[in-house]
């Protein structure tokens, strides 16, 4: 009962602040949503796997339609380009995966579309929060308005303004290399057999690749409409990374540099050196690719994921490598256990301090699971053409202590 009414103030418009939109919503909040941009995010076209068993239960929460397109990913292909095998590299392991991939912008508009048009406010700015009482908290937008609320999520991703007014001693910190990512229609490639099968992940010295397919922008899954989604693990020393996210028109960015951004010689220089590591298949797709993008690895721990009235959501929290595969998929786990708790608990203070523990013990284990797999598949990868199957698992397992499953991680409750 303690959600009937309860005023909820979201600061944030993509993945998670959607699901925290919906999943109050749907437990009697009365929630309103604060989205600096307008009302559609810009997709870059790439593409995010989930666990298809995650995939059938957003299915049955109403959180995706039961038609959305998806390609299926059987595993994960580990290769290493060697003399002998320059195509299409030295098969190492076979990694069993059972994976839903599909793009970005399908789930966010999936999302989207299921959060009412009254309560989303796009191109509007939050610029402060203040606690009014120990029951209340104020959300400062750009015009000078101050709306009140009995409740503040901040899921305004890794720069969250949220995250640096409750612990200002947190902060993000760089893992030493980029992921540099770039998208092929398939009707561009001479050859799609090989990928059929799932993620392919070539390794070289100081990384690895990624190469999948997930429906193309309409989203068909059809043979020759498909888009291959790429990226290269690249290190950058961080001494560096101005000059790296600096872009054709002079202006330096903050942790990335998006499509069409890139300087010529940058994108010319990250082929150069693509091509020196990749087989020939997957550096054709590369080469062929145009108007990448790129982004900094960061990683952040958070002491909790609330203060008060005001919580955490997303990558406003701490965040993990994109290795975990997790981003969005945490994302959603949070907005979930919080309505959950809503939902269960007698109090709202009861509800945040339960919500709180559970996010911050797993999404800080999410994080170090990262940094785990960015140690094995990065900074010490080693020559995988010298391993077979039986020697890779053995490498892996030594290096990286898998959590629960990301199937454990999502709550199916009933409502």
């Amino acid at each position: 009962m303690i959600a009937q009414g309860l005023k909820v103030g979201i600061v944030g418009g993509s993945i998670a602040g959607c699901t925290v939109a919906i999943e109050l919503s749907r437990v009697g909040c009365d929630v309103t949503l604060f989205e600096r941009t307008g009302d559609e995010l810009k997709d870059r076209g790439a593409g995010i796997g989930v666990p298809t068993a995650v995939f059938d239960t957003l299915v049955r929460r109403d959180l995706v339609d039961s038609d959305t397109p998806y390609f299926a990913g059987r595993g994960f292909t580990r290769l290493w380009r060697t003399p002998q095998e320059a195509r299409y590299g030295y098969l190492a392991w076979d990694q069993p995966a059972d994976l839903a991939l599909l793009n970005w912008g399908v789930l966010y508009r999936n999302l989207r579309k299921r959060v009412p048009d009254r309560i989303y406010r796009a191109e509007h700015r939050v610029v402060g929060l203040r606690v009014i009482a120990h029951d209340s908290v104020g959300i400062e937008l750009a015009d000078g308005t101050v709306r009140a609320f009995d409740l503040v999520v901040c899921a305004d991703g890794y720069s969250s303004l949220g995250r640096r007014l409750l612990f200002p001693d947190v902060g993000i910190e760089y893992a030493g290399y980029v992921l540099w990512r770039g998208i092929l229609n398939e009707a561009d490639m001479d050859e799609t057999a090989p990928l059929q099968s799932g993620v392919h992940s070539p390794g070289y010295p100081g990384g690895h690749g990624i190469f999948y397919f997930v429906p193309g922008p309409n989203g068909s899954v059809a043979p020759g409409t498909r888009v291959v989604n790429w990226g290269m693990y690249v290190p950058v020393a961080q001494t560096s990374l101005a000059k790296f996210f600096t872009d054709k028109e002079g202006r330096v960015h903050e942790g990335s540099l998006p499509p069409a951004g890139m300087p010529f010689a940058t994108e010319s220089e990250l082929k150069r050196k693509a091509a020196e590591r990749l087989p020939d298949y997957y550096r054709e797709i590369v080469e062929r690719s145009r108007n990448t993008f790129a982004y900094a690895i960061y990683d952040c721990h958070v002491p909790a994921y609330r203060k008060g009235r005001i919580c955490l959501a997303g990558d406003a929290g701490s965040f993990a490598r994109p290795h975990t595969a997790a981003g969005a998929l945490k994302s959603i786990n949070d907005a979930i256990a919080l309505g959950e708790a809503i939902k269960q608990q007698g109090s709202l203070d009861e509800a945040l301090s339960v919500w709180d523990a559970a996010r911050t013990e797993t999404n800080n284990k999410l994080v170090t699971y990262g940094n785990q797999l960015g140690r094995a598949l990065v900074k010490e990868i080693p020559d995988w053409s010298t391993m077979d199957a039986a020697a890779m698992r053995q490498w892996f397992s030594s290096i990286v202590e898998i959590p629960m499953t990301m199937r454990d991680q999502i709550r199916e409750e009933p409502r």
